[in-house]
Protein backbone atom coordinates (compact mmCIF):
# COMPACT_ATOMS: atom_id res chain seq x y z
CA UNK A 1 0.00 0.00 0.00
CA UNK A 2 1.09 3.57 -0.63
CA UNK A 3 2.34 5.45 2.40
CA UNK A 4 0.26 8.46 3.33
CA UNK A 5 2.30 11.63 3.81
CA UNK A 6 0.86 14.93 5.05
CA UNK A 7 2.37 18.33 4.42
CA UNK A 8 1.20 21.22 6.62
CA UNK A 9 1.37 24.68 5.03
CA UNK A 10 0.82 27.91 6.95
CA UNK A 11 1.90 30.62 4.53
CA UNK A 12 2.75 31.52 0.95
CA UNK A 13 6.44 31.35 1.86
CA UNK A 14 6.65 27.71 2.93
CA UNK A 15 4.38 26.47 0.14
CA UNK A 16 6.48 28.02 -2.61
CA UNK A 17 9.66 26.57 -1.18
CA UNK A 18 8.30 23.02 -0.89
CA UNK A 19 6.53 22.79 -4.27
CA UNK A 20 9.15 20.66 -6.02
CA UNK A 21 9.08 18.02 -3.29
CA UNK A 22 5.27 18.07 -3.22
CA UNK A 23 5.25 17.47 -6.98
CA UNK A 24 7.49 14.42 -6.56
CA UNK A 25 5.30 13.01 -3.80
CA UNK A 26 2.08 13.76 -5.66
CA UNK A 27 3.23 11.88 -8.78
CA UNK A 28 4.78 9.01 -6.85
CA UNK A 29 3.71 5.37 -7.07
CA UNK A 30 4.80 4.91 -3.46
CA UNK A 31 3.20 7.82 -1.62
CA UNK A 32 -0.17 9.50 -1.27
CA UNK A 33 0.25 13.22 -0.64
CA UNK A 34 -2.29 14.98 1.56
CA UNK A 35 -2.19 18.68 2.40
CA UNK A 36 -3.41 20.59 5.44
CA UNK A 37 -3.53 24.39 5.08
CA UNK A 38 -3.80 26.85 7.94
CA UNK A 39 -2.55 30.26 9.08
CA UNK A 40 -2.17 33.08 6.56
CA UNK A 41 -3.43 30.93 3.68
CA UNK A 42 -7.02 31.26 4.91
CA UNK A 43 -6.95 35.01 5.51
CA UNK A 44 -8.42 37.41 2.96
CA UNK A 45 -6.20 40.09 4.53
CA UNK A 46 -3.12 38.24 3.24
CA UNK A 47 -4.48 37.27 -0.16
CA UNK A 48 -6.44 34.03 0.56
CA UNK A 49 -3.56 32.05 -0.89
CA UNK A 50 -5.35 28.69 -0.76
CA UNK A 51 -6.19 29.47 -4.38
CA UNK A 52 -2.51 29.28 -5.27
CA UNK A 53 -2.22 25.82 -3.72
CA UNK A 54 -5.41 24.58 -5.39
CA UNK A 55 -3.96 25.39 -8.81
CA UNK A 56 -1.45 22.60 -8.18
CA UNK A 57 -2.76 20.20 -5.51
CA UNK A 58 -5.85 18.99 -3.72
CA UNK A 59 -6.27 20.41 -0.21
CA UNK A 60 -7.48 17.74 2.20
CA UNK A 61 -8.05 19.84 5.31
CA UNK A 62 -8.37 23.55 6.13
CA UNK A 63 -7.64 24.64 9.69
CA UNK A 64 -8.70 28.25 10.29
CA UNK A 65 -6.51 29.33 13.20
CA UNK A 66 -5.28 32.88 12.55
CA UNK A 67 -6.76 35.49 14.87
CA UNK A 68 -6.94 39.04 13.56
CA UNK A 69 -5.15 40.60 16.52
CA UNK A 70 -1.75 42.24 16.15
CA UNK A 71 -0.19 41.23 19.45
CA UNK A 72 2.09 38.54 20.82
CA UNK A 73 -0.91 37.25 22.78
CA UNK A 74 -2.89 36.85 19.55
CA UNK A 75 0.01 34.85 18.07
CA UNK A 76 -0.01 32.51 21.08
CA UNK A 77 -3.79 32.08 20.93
CA UNK A 78 -3.62 31.33 17.20
CA UNK A 79 -0.99 28.71 17.94
CA UNK A 80 -3.29 27.02 20.45
CA UNK A 81 -6.16 26.95 17.97
CA UNK A 82 -3.82 25.48 15.34
CA UNK A 83 -2.79 22.64 17.68
CA UNK A 84 -6.44 21.68 18.20
CA UNK A 85 -7.43 21.97 14.53
CA UNK A 86 -4.38 20.15 13.15
CA UNK A 87 -4.81 17.40 15.77
CA UNK A 88 -8.37 16.83 14.56
CA UNK A 89 -7.27 16.85 10.91
CA UNK A 90 -4.50 14.30 11.54
CA UNK A 91 -6.92 12.10 13.45
CA UNK A 92 -9.12 11.97 10.37
CA UNK A 93 -6.30 11.46 7.84
CA UNK A 94 -4.21 8.99 9.88
CA UNK A 95 -0.95 9.58 7.95
CA UNK A 96 2.25 7.57 8.12
CA UNK A 97 4.36 10.73 8.24
CA UNK A 98 4.03 14.49 8.55
CA UNK A 99 6.49 16.79 6.76
CA UNK A 100 7.22 20.21 8.26
CA UNK A 101 9.31 23.03 6.82
CA UNK A 102 11.09 25.78 8.68
CA UNK A 103 10.26 27.68 11.80
CA UNK A 104 6.75 29.10 11.92
CA UNK A 105 4.26 28.48 14.69
CA UNK A 106 1.95 26.46 12.45
CA UNK A 107 4.75 23.95 11.92
CA UNK A 108 5.36 23.61 15.65
CA UNK A 109 1.62 23.12 16.15
CA UNK A 110 1.82 20.32 13.58
CA UNK A 111 4.78 18.76 15.36
CA UNK A 112 2.97 18.71 18.70
CA UNK A 113 -0.21 17.33 17.17
CA UNK A 114 1.61 14.63 15.20
CA UNK A 115 3.91 13.46 17.98
CA UNK A 116 1.01 13.05 20.43
CA UNK A 117 -0.57 10.71 17.87
CA UNK A 118 2.67 8.76 17.36
CA UNK A 119 3.00 9.94 13.76
CA UNK A 120 6.50 10.13 12.27
CA UNK A 121 7.77 13.66 11.59
CA UNK A 122 10.27 14.84 8.97
CA UNK A 123 11.59 18.36 9.48
CA UNK A 124 13.20 20.36 6.68
CA UNK A 125 15.39 23.33 7.55
CA UNK A 126 16.36 22.56 11.12
CA UNK A 127 19.60 23.76 12.69
CA UNK A 128 19.51 27.30 11.29
CA UNK A 129 20.05 30.27 13.58
CA UNK A 130 18.53 33.59 12.65
CA UNK A 131 18.64 35.36 16.00
CA UNK A 132 14.92 35.72 16.79
CA UNK A 133 12.12 33.72 18.43
CA UNK A 134 12.13 31.67 15.21
CA UNK A 135 15.21 29.90 16.61
CA UNK A 136 13.26 28.57 19.58
CA UNK A 137 10.38 27.42 17.39
CA UNK A 138 12.74 25.79 14.88
CA UNK A 139 14.68 24.02 17.63
CA UNK A 140 11.46 22.81 19.27
CA UNK A 141 10.36 21.27 15.96
CA UNK A 142 13.75 19.57 15.72
CA UNK A 143 13.27 18.01 19.15
CA UNK A 144 9.84 16.66 18.17
CA UNK A 145 11.01 15.31 14.79
CA UNK A 146 12.24 11.85 13.78
CA UNK A 147 14.00 12.75 10.51
CA UNK A 148 16.02 15.87 9.77
CA UNK A 149 16.82 17.33 6.34
CA UNK A 150 19.25 20.21 6.78
CA UNK A 151 21.03 22.69 4.54
CA UNK A 152 24.71 22.28 5.40
CA UNK A 153 27.31 20.92 7.82
CA UNK A 154 26.79 23.76 10.30
CA UNK A 155 23.05 23.09 10.59
CA UNK A 156 23.65 19.34 10.81
CA UNK A 157 25.90 19.86 13.82
CA UNK A 158 23.22 21.95 15.52
CA UNK A 159 20.42 19.38 15.09
CA UNK A 160 22.75 16.67 16.37
CA UNK A 161 23.50 18.83 19.43
CA UNK A 162 19.74 18.98 20.05
CA UNK A 163 19.51 15.20 20.21
CA UNK A 164 18.76 14.22 16.61
CA UNK A 165 19.95 10.75 15.63
CA UNK A 166 22.87 10.85 13.18
CA UNK A 167 21.44 7.97 11.10
CA UNK A 168 18.23 9.98 10.55
CA UNK A 169 19.87 13.34 9.78
CA UNK A 170 20.87 14.32 6.25
CA UNK A 171 22.54 17.27 4.52
CA UNK A 172 20.36 18.01 1.48
CA UNK A 173 20.56 21.79 0.95
CA UNK A 174 17.60 24.19 1.06
CA UNK A 175 14.50 23.34 -1.03
CA UNK A 176 14.17 27.04 -1.87
CA UNK A 177 16.84 26.58 -4.56
CA UNK A 178 15.09 23.76 -6.44
CA UNK A 179 12.65 26.06 -8.24
CA UNK A 180 15.55 28.35 -9.15
CA UNK A 181 17.62 25.49 -10.60
CA UNK A 182 14.66 24.27 -12.65
CA UNK A 183 13.83 27.86 -13.71
CA UNK A 184 10.18 27.23 -12.86
CA UNK A 185 9.49 30.86 -12.12
CA UNK A 186 7.45 33.41 -14.04
CA UNK A 187 9.00 34.61 -17.35
CA UNK A 188 10.47 38.09 -17.44
CA UNK A 189 8.13 39.43 -20.15
CA UNK A 190 5.08 38.36 -18.18
CA UNK A 191 6.44 39.95 -15.01
CA UNK A 192 7.17 43.25 -16.71
CA UNK A 193 3.60 43.45 -17.99
CA UNK A 194 2.00 42.27 -14.75
CA UNK A 195 3.98 44.54 -12.41
CA UNK A 196 4.48 47.46 -14.85
CA UNK A 197 8.27 47.25 -14.69
CA UNK A 198 10.43 49.65 -16.70
CA UNK A 199 13.51 47.63 -17.79
CA UNK A 200 15.57 50.82 -18.07
CA UNK A 201 15.22 51.70 -14.38
CA UNK A 202 16.60 50.03 -11.24
CA UNK A 203 14.16 47.83 -9.33
CA UNK A 204 14.26 47.13 -5.59
CA UNK A 205 12.29 44.20 -4.20
CA UNK A 206 11.27 44.87 -0.59
CA UNK A 207 10.13 42.35 2.04
CA UNK A 208 10.26 43.55 5.64
CA UNK A 209 8.67 41.50 8.43
CA UNK A 210 8.03 42.05 12.15
CA UNK A 211 10.73 41.12 14.62
CA UNK A 212 8.63 39.44 17.29
CA UNK A 213 10.88 40.35 20.21
CA UNK A 214 10.93 44.01 19.10
CA UNK A 215 7.17 44.44 18.86
CA UNK A 216 7.09 48.13 19.84
CA UNK A 217 9.68 49.09 17.20
CA UNK A 218 8.23 47.38 14.13
CA UNK A 219 6.00 50.21 12.88
CA UNK A 220 8.72 52.81 13.52
CA UNK A 221 11.27 50.73 11.62
CA UNK A 222 8.89 50.23 8.69
CA UNK A 223 8.50 54.00 8.47
CA UNK A 224 12.30 54.45 8.51
CA UNK A 225 12.62 51.93 5.68
CA UNK A 226 9.93 53.63 3.57
CA UNK A 227 11.52 57.05 4.03
CA UNK A 228 14.92 55.61 3.08
CA UNK A 229 13.51 54.05 -0.08
CA UNK A 230 11.79 57.29 -1.05
CA UNK A 231 15.10 59.16 -0.95
CA UNK A 232 16.53 56.65 -3.45
CA UNK A 233 13.84 57.60 -5.99
CA UNK A 234 13.84 54.16 -7.63
CA UNK A 235 10.87 51.86 -8.33
CA UNK A 236 10.14 49.46 -5.45
CA UNK A 237 7.90 46.39 -5.38
CA UNK A 238 6.90 45.89 -1.75
CA UNK A 239 5.13 42.89 -0.19
CA UNK A 240 3.08 42.96 2.98
CA UNK A 241 4.82 41.76 6.14
CA UNK A 242 3.68 38.45 7.59
CA UNK A 243 1.05 37.98 10.28
CA UNK A 244 3.37 37.96 13.29
CA UNK A 245 2.90 40.41 16.15
CA UNK A 246 3.27 43.97 14.88
CA UNK A 247 2.69 43.06 11.24
CA UNK A 248 -0.63 44.85 10.89
CA UNK A 249 0.83 48.06 12.32
CA UNK A 250 3.51 47.79 9.64
CA UNK A 251 0.83 47.33 6.99
CA UNK A 252 -0.85 50.53 8.23
CA UNK A 253 2.45 52.37 7.72
CA UNK A 254 2.83 50.91 4.22
CA UNK A 255 -0.68 51.96 3.25
CA UNK A 256 0.21 55.59 3.96
CA UNK A 257 2.60 55.35 0.99
CA UNK A 258 0.33 53.44 -1.38
CA UNK A 259 -0.16 56.40 -3.73
CA UNK A 260 3.54 57.18 -3.98
CA UNK A 261 4.81 56.92 -7.57
CA UNK A 262 7.85 54.85 -6.59
CA UNK A 263 6.01 52.22 -4.55
CA UNK A 264 3.96 49.27 -5.80
CA UNK A 265 2.55 47.48 -2.72
CA UNK A 266 1.11 43.96 -2.80
CA UNK A 267 -0.56 41.91 -0.03
CA UNK A 268 0.69 38.75 -1.73
CA UNK A 269 3.03 37.80 -4.55
CA UNK A 270 3.20 34.14 -5.56
CA UNK A 271 6.51 32.38 -5.00
CA UNK A 272 7.06 31.81 -8.73
CA UNK A 273 6.46 35.53 -9.38
CA UNK A 274 8.70 36.45 -6.46
CA UNK A 275 11.59 34.36 -7.76
CA UNK A 276 11.06 35.79 -11.22
CA UNK A 277 11.22 39.30 -9.76
CA UNK A 278 14.45 38.38 -7.97
CA UNK A 279 15.90 37.32 -11.31
CA UNK A 280 15.42 40.84 -12.74
CA UNK A 281 15.64 43.04 -9.62
CA UNK A 282 18.63 45.29 -9.02
CA UNK A 283 18.59 44.59 -5.28
CA UNK A 284 16.45 43.10 -2.51
CA UNK A 285 15.94 44.98 0.74
CA UNK A 286 14.39 44.13 4.12
CA UNK A 287 14.79 41.23 6.53
CA UNK A 288 13.35 38.25 4.68
CA UNK A 289 15.26 34.98 4.51
CA UNK A 290 14.87 35.25 0.72
CA UNK A 291 17.70 37.76 0.72
CA UNK A 292 19.92 35.27 2.53
CA UNK A 293 18.93 31.92 1.00
CA UNK A 294 17.59 32.52 -2.53
CA UNK A 295 19.26 35.80 -3.52
CA UNK A 296 22.82 34.38 -3.80
CA UNK A 297 21.64 32.09 -6.61
CA UNK A 298 20.79 35.20 -8.63
CA UNK A 299 23.97 37.09 -7.58
CA UNK A 300 21.46 39.61 -6.24
CA UNK A 301 22.62 42.22 -3.70
CA UNK A 302 20.76 42.04 -0.38
CA UNK A 303 20.43 44.96 2.02
CA UNK A 304 19.57 43.07 5.19
CA UNK A 305 18.10 45.27 7.93
CA UNK A 306 18.20 44.61 11.65
CA UNK A 307 18.41 41.47 13.76
CA UNK A 308 15.86 39.09 12.22
CA UNK A 309 18.47 37.13 10.21
CA UNK A 310 21.56 38.09 12.21
CA UNK A 311 22.89 34.57 12.86
CA UNK A 312 22.01 32.92 9.56
CA UNK A 313 24.84 31.74 7.29
CA UNK A 314 25.59 34.32 4.58
CA UNK A 315 27.05 34.57 1.10
CA UNK A 316 28.95 37.64 -0.12
CA UNK A 317 25.81 39.29 -1.51
CA UNK A 318 24.56 40.43 1.93
CA UNK A 319 25.09 43.96 3.26
CA UNK A 320 23.99 44.14 6.91
CA UNK A 321 22.69 47.42 8.33
CA UNK A 322 20.88 48.71 11.41
CA UNK A 323 17.43 50.31 11.29
CA UNK A 324 18.94 53.73 10.57
CA UNK A 325 18.06 55.83 7.55
CA UNK A 326 21.63 56.86 6.71
CA UNK A 327 22.87 53.24 6.88
CA UNK A 328 20.05 51.93 4.70
CA UNK A 329 20.56 54.61 2.05
CA UNK A 330 24.33 54.07 2.00
CA UNK A 331 23.88 50.32 1.57
CA UNK A 332 21.27 50.75 -1.18
CA UNK A 333 23.60 53.05 -3.09
CA UNK A 334 26.31 50.38 -2.94
CA UNK A 335 23.90 47.60 -3.91
CA UNK A 336 22.40 49.50 -6.86
CA UNK A 337 25.17 51.70 -8.19
CA UNK A 338 28.60 50.39 -7.07
CA UNK A 339 29.94 48.70 -10.22
CA UNK A 340 32.90 47.05 -8.50
CA UNK A 341 30.68 45.57 -5.78
CA UNK A 342 28.20 44.25 -8.33
CA UNK A 343 30.99 42.81 -10.47
CA UNK A 344 32.32 40.89 -7.46
CA UNK A 345 28.93 39.23 -7.03
CA UNK A 346 29.52 37.24 -10.20
CA UNK A 347 31.67 35.02 -7.96
CA UNK A 348 28.88 34.60 -5.39
CA UNK A 349 28.38 30.97 -4.27
CA UNK A 350 25.19 29.95 -2.52
CA UNK A 351 25.97 28.11 0.76
CA UNK A 352 22.49 26.51 0.83
CA UNK A 353 22.94 23.75 -1.72
CA UNK A 354 22.74 22.92 -5.41
CA UNK A 355 19.00 22.90 -6.12
CA UNK A 356 18.60 19.11 -5.82
CA UNK A 357 17.10 19.10 -2.31
CA UNK A 358 13.72 17.65 -3.25
CA UNK A 359 15.27 14.71 -5.07
CA UNK A 360 17.53 13.98 -2.09
CA UNK A 361 14.67 14.08 0.41
CA UNK A 362 12.43 11.94 -1.79
CA UNK A 363 15.19 9.34 -2.11
CA UNK A 364 15.70 9.19 1.67
CA UNK A 365 11.97 8.81 2.28
CA UNK A 366 11.77 5.94 -0.21
CA UNK A 367 14.73 4.18 1.41
CA UNK A 368 13.24 4.51 4.87
CA UNK A 369 9.79 3.16 4.00
CA UNK A 370 11.25 0.36 1.87
CA UNK A 371 13.57 -0.59 4.71
CA UNK A 372 10.68 -0.43 7.16
CA UNK A 373 8.56 -2.69 4.93
CA UNK A 374 11.33 -5.31 4.87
Amino acid sequence: MKKRIVYISGSRADFGRIMCLLNLLDKSDEFNLEIIVTGMHLSMEFGNTTKEIERHFHINEKVDALLSGDSASAMAKSFGIAVIGISQALERIKPDMVILLGDRGEMLAGAIAAKHQNILISHIGGGDKSGSIDDKIRDAITVFSDFHFVANRKTLNRVLSLGAKAENSFIVGAPDLDVIRQKEYTPIKELRNKYHIDPDKPLVLVSYHPVTNEELKNAKNMNILCESLLEMEVPCIITYPNADAGGRQMIDILNKYKNNKYFSIYPHISYTDYLGLMSIATAICGNSSAGIIEAPSFQLPTVNIGSRQKERLRAINVIDVCELKDEIIKALNIAIYDKKYRENLKECVNPYGNGMTSEYIYSHLKKFFNRDAN
